[in-house]
């Protein structure tokens, strides 16, 4: 009988995170410092991103441009009568 074990979570650095956002490491861990949304584990001063919840975090991060610019767009519609 063959005993199955999890697999077990890949954890990226700040490093690897910002090569994968094409960003500078310092504000990867700037963005991990300030925003307690965002998945990164700490232990001591070393700072680690799991994979899969990191990639979830991005996926419900929308462009702050698109926040801004959905009222002014609706602003400049003409009324409809």
């Amino acid at each position: 009988m063959r005993v199955r074990v999890p697999a077990l979570p890949i954890f990226l650095t700040a490093r690897d995170v910002a090569d994968m956002l094409r960003v500078d490491e310092r504000t990867v861990l700037r963005w991990a410092q300030q925003d307690a949304s965002m998945p990164a584990t700490r232990v001591g001063r070393i700072v680690r991103f799991e994979r899969e919840p990191l990639l979830r975090w991005l996926a419900r991060k929308q462009p702050r441009a698109a926040h801004r610019l959905a009222p002014a767009a609706d602003a400049e519609r003409p009324a409809v009568t």
